[in-house]
């Protein structure tokens, strides 16, 4: 027996040693939280060198800018501001450090947040989206755009294409902040089309609402149809997508909406 001895504590001590702390393990790797006060979770792992993981101790959490994004006990992670900042795990002498990144973006508005595209499969119409943040103020900020139903219509980069006759939601994306606008599409010829009202006065600073009539072959008006709006001149009005004008500065713009290649025009002064 006593010449196991020797064999069996090697054994032992080898398998003490394997059993230390090597490294700690957390997950995600790297985080990007879109919103102020959003919570998102770090867990992290105490590893032996083999990793697995061990049960050695407790993970301490901290933030290089606790100004940006707050770190607490359990690893939980509330954003504060825009910025990055780096979060660091720690026990004894081991550490895994984590970059996050907060991006301020509360809302998006799409217009118009519901709309009819009229006309032959391939009419389009522009949607237009503003990005805002917790203070409300308009930022700029990539998007992804999806279509609930691509058979019906798809989007790219704002503008839907119609595909076939139906109902379809078109969402814009930044992270996990969405907006969206419901397309109704009817396919059809479109051989009129008129803008109302054709002449409009605002001031600086106000919002002129455009709205189009296309009408089919046999003379009958489509419901609410959408249109592509267009300024002449953006330095005096601009346009969205829902026919919104706004004036910019004094002088006068040419309002253009079109649909399937028919066009209709409405002037816009300001003052």
């Amino acid at each position: 027996m006593r010449r196991h001895l020797p064999g069996i504590l090697l054994l032992m001590l080898a398998a003490a040693c394997s059993s230390k702390p090597a490294a700690i393990d957390v997950s995600p790797k790297t985080v990007k939280i879109y919103g102020l006060k959003k919570v998102q979770r770090l867990t992290g792992r105490i590893m032996d060198k083999k990793g697995v993981p061990l049960r050695a101790g407790t993970i301490q959490w901290s933030s290089s800018k606790s100004d940006v994004v707050t770190v607490d006990g359990s690893g939980k992670l509330q954003s504060q501001k825009e910025g990055r900042s780096i979060v660091t795990a720690s026990f004894e002498k081991l550490s895994a450090q984590v970059p996050v990144e907060v991006v301020d973006v509360k809302s998006i508005e799409i217009a118009p947040a519901s709309a009819h595209l009229v006309g032959p499969t391939g009419t389009t119409i522009a949607l237009t989206a503003v990005v805002r943040n917790a203070e409300g103020k308009p930022v700029a900020r990539p998007m992804t755009w999806t279509s609930s139903k691509p058979a019906v219509a798809t989007i790219s980069e704002g503008t839907v294409t119609s595909v076939g006759p139906g109902t379809t939601t078109i969402i814009g994306r930044v992270g996990d902040v969405q907006g969206a606008s419901e397309v109704v599409v009817t396919v059809g010829d479109v051989v009129r089309l008129e803008i109302y009202p054709t002449t409009a006065l605002v001031r600086v600073g106000d919002y002129q609402q455009f709205a189009v009539v296309a009408y089919a072959p046999d003379g009958k008006a489509y419901a609410r149809g959408a249109a592509v709006f267009q300024t002449s001149d953006p330095a005096v009005a601009t346009v969205n997508g829902g026919g919104s004008a706004l004036g910019i500065a004094p002088g006068t713009a040419i309002i253009k909406a079109s649909v399937a290649g028919v066009s209709a025009e409405a002037t816009l002064l300001v003052n």
